[in-house]
């Protein structure tokens, strides 16, 4: 079980026990609708999501290192089919009403380096059209734009929408 400790943060591994705070954040029908996933409607959405997409390795709860809050969630996904090209791509949420705080730009530092530890040479991001927040992230974390995806289905939400992709290359130690 890996942990990651920044100045104010503490990435952790979900746990089951994390489903009341999950479902607070995640039925924010904001928080859905930028990640491509609908709000959370039940307390069970909140298991589902713990039990599958979650539970895998390298994703955590973004916590606050003086409390234990919840604050949001950061995936490192690697892409174990293409060993040679070591790929993995970042995905984030941080809740509403922790917006503003510079946690997302924080915890995606993190996990960058647990990302150079695996030995990972190429770090993909993605965000919609529209979703300044993610792009200024994206810059601050030094990841330079490559294209943009017109028309993309997003079946979840009932929307078709413009991605946007952005790309770090790590340095080889």
């Amino acid at each position: 079980m890996t942990f990651i400790f920044t100045p104010r943060l503490r990435l952790r591994p979900w746990n089951d026990m994390d489903a009341p705070e999950l479902y607070e954040l995640a039925r924010d029908p904001r928080i859905g609708m930028l990640c491509g996933w609908r709000p959370y409607e039940s307390i069970d959405d909140a298991h589902e999501a713990l039990s599958t997409f979650l539970a895998a390795p390298d994703s955590y709860a973004v916590t606050l290192a003086s409390t234990g809050e919840i604050v949001g969630s950061i995936a490192l996904r690697i892409d174990r089919d293409s060993p040679e090209a070591r790929v993995a791509d970042i995905g984030y949420w941080i809740g509403a009403s922790y917006w503003g705080n510079g946690y997302a730009t924080e915890a995606g530092r993190a996990i960058i380096e647990r990302a150079r530890e695996l030995g990972v040479s190429t770090i993909i991001l993605k965000y919609f059209d529209g979703n300044d927040a993610s792009r200024r992230v994206s810059e601050k974390l030094g990841f330079t734009w490559q294209s943009r995806e017109e028309d993309v289905d997003y079946p979840l939400i009932g929307k078709r929408l413009t991605v946007h992709r952005t790309e770090l290359a790590l340095a080889a130690r």
